[in-house]
């Protein structure tokens, strides 16, 4: 399959030929569905439309858009890490529908002005970009950023970035305000007094003699946001968990009704800390990668409903910033094109859990999360909509990927499903 993704605007567009799949609703079949203006109009066998773009699907499959719940973006102030169209455009080669955009940035997505700037270099991609406001102003954690001012200008929520909000007090004041205006708090939460190390705190730590963040720092920040959560009645969305101990905090806390959801990325779903020991900086993650016994337990929360979504945990670095001494790299890497096939190939083709609950993790999850309506085959419903090759052999090459970001995990590495394009809208982009 070609590396190249063709974008385009439709006014009406006929995908011909896919397989529909859509677990919530039970549609599973091979039909044409006609869109107008950005709404589906007609689903059904041997479609015709005057004047439509047409798309020969034949051999692809058709799901529910995909959402990513967490990604780093450069610019305004680092592009040449990452730029809103490089982003944008991997974010459509890994399928995405929408992603939402961490306030990490010079300046800082802390104001309106921030906002309607990212909005505006977004309007005409065919991936709609959803930024998240800073909790605090500059994420410096001294006071609270003008939140009503972000809810307004149009955030999806709020989030303190890889930093996370310190203390009871910080996070509980968040959750009071988010909760006001209806919008949800994503939080990395870690015990900033434990946290910090390189790699997981253990042998593989010692063996590299570096600093290691032990389980401790997560499991610590976990507890802390549920009782929180749990005080305040407010929701709060639980981000990169990464351990054992986490999990099963999340299990007791449904069970008890508190209003917790959290996701995972594909990452620690498929790699453990030993990946660490050849000094690779794009295995260098916040929270860092744990053992066997946590992927395992991940493994079994993805599974088994505990956790509501995987996010790429998208990251990009430039060649210079990853020439250094390991500690002195970047935490993160470059994932938005990988995401669905490291995950499907971690959990599908492992037999861990059905393709259907992958996908809800993609779409239906991040959704809820979001406080978004579901995506929809049914007529009047809005187009957005992830078309998927689930027969395609490929391996990764940073040098054929649209993001500027070259700190993959996945350089040279096989997969056996990927996505194909997307429609969102009047938008469309298909790879070919």
């Amino acid at each position: 399959m070609s590396t190249e993704l063709h974008q385009f605007e439709a006014e009406r567009l006929l995908l011909k030929g896919a397989r529909l799949l859509d677990h919530a609703s039970g549609l599973d079949e091979r039909a044409d569905l006609l869109i107008e203006d950005g709404m589906i109009v007609r689903r059904g066998p041997a479609l015709e439309a005057a004047e439509a773009e047409v798309l020969e699907l034949e051999g692809l499959t058709v799901v529910a858009g995909f959402v990513d719940l967490r990604v780093r973006l450069g610019e305004p102030g680092r592009e040449d890490r990452e730029t809103v169209e490089s982003g944008l455009d991997a974010a459509a080669a890994g399928g995405y529908v929408a992603i939402c955009v961490t306030p990490e940035a010079t300046p800082v997505c802390d104001h309106a002005g921030a906002v309607t700037a990212l909005l505006a270099r977004a309007e005409e991609h065919a991936v709609t970009l959803l930024p998240l406001g800073a909790v605090t102003a500059g994420l410096k954690g001294e006071r609270l950023a003008d939140m009503g001012e972000l809810a307004r200008a149009g955030v999806a929520g709020f989030c303190e970035g890889n930093r996370g909000l310190q203390g009871g007090a910080a996070l509980r004041g968040a959750l009071s305000y988010s909760r006001m205006f209806g919008l949800p708090l994503f939080e990395l939460a870690r015990e900033r007094s434990l946290a910090g190390g390189d790699v997981h705190e253990g042998p593989v730590a010692l063996r590299m003699g570096l600093k290691g963040e032990p389980r401790l720092a997560e499991d610590l920040g976990v507890q802390l946001g549920i009782r929180l959560a749990e005080f305040e009645q407010a929701a709060l969305h639980l981000q990169l968990i990464s351990t054992r101990e986490s999990v099963e905090l999340l299990r007791q806390a449904r069970s008890r009704g508190v209003r917790v959801s959290a996701d995972c990325s594909p990452q620690h779903l498929a790699l453990t800390h030993e990946r660490c020991l050849d000094f690779d900086p794009s295995a260098r993650l916040v929270p860092p990668l744990r053992p066997e016994e946590d992927r395992q337990a991940l493994l079994e929360a993805v599974a088994g409903g505990v956790l509501d979504a995987i996010c790429s945990d998208h990251r990009p670095a430039e060649f210079d910033e990853l020439d250094r001494e390991y500690p002195l790299c970047p935490f993160g890497c470059a994932s938005l094109e990988t995401a669905f096939a490291v995950a499907h190939q971690a959990l599908v083709e492992s037999g861990i859990c059905s393709l259907e609950r992958l996908l809800e993790l993609f779409s239906a999850g991040p959704r809820r999360v979001l406080g978004l309506p579901p995506a929809s085959f049914e007529a009047g419903a809005p187009a957005e909509l992830t078309i998927l090759d689930l027969d395609c052999a490929w391996t990764y090459r940073g040098a054929e990927a649209l993001t500027l970001g070259v700190n993959s995990p996945w350089e040279g590495k096989s997969f056996r499903v990927r996505p194909a394009g997307l429609v969102n809208g009047r938008y469309a982009a298909l790879r070919g």
